[in-house]
């Protein structure tokens, strides 16, 4: 019975990217679980790029801002691009507030934005 009540982030698969929209707090299991399902995706769909959808989030404190690094290191180790979307003004500025090392991440203002980022990214890639 405690599967059925296990939660965890829907990944989608969209114009060859895997898109994780997280809309709930994660724990360090959910964090763990992400890592797993968005990485074996990523592998299995032969996708080109990952879109982190932060939409539904209020709050990033340093420590998620650290897992989410980290699931973007893996993600270029595996080859693939990532782009964050709808980042709030108010996690925005708190994670400045907090010194969060914000040096080489991508991020937009929605999915429509990170799509096209992407697209972009890749061609970079493409001619380097």
């Amino acid at each position: 019975m405690a599967s059925l009540d296990r939660q965890s982030i829907p990944l989608q698969i969209a114009q060859n990217c895997v898109v994780a929209s997280i809309q709930i707090d994660l724990t360090p299991e959910l964090w763990q679980q992400l890592r797993q399902d968005l990485l074996e995706k990523l592998h299995t769909s032969k996708a080109r790029g990952v879109i982190i959808d932060v939409s539904g989030l209020e709050i990033i404190d340093l420590t998620d801002f650290t897992e989410l690094r980290n699931l973007i290191a893996m993600v270029a180790m595996m080859g693939a691009k990532t782009v964050i979307s709808g980042l709030k003004p108010g996690v925005i500025s708190a994670l400045v507030d907090l010194d969060a090392n914000i040096d080489g991440i991508n991020a937009v203002l929605n999915l429509d934005d990170a799509f096209v980022f992407i697209k972009l990214l890749q061609e970079q890639h493409k001619g380097e």
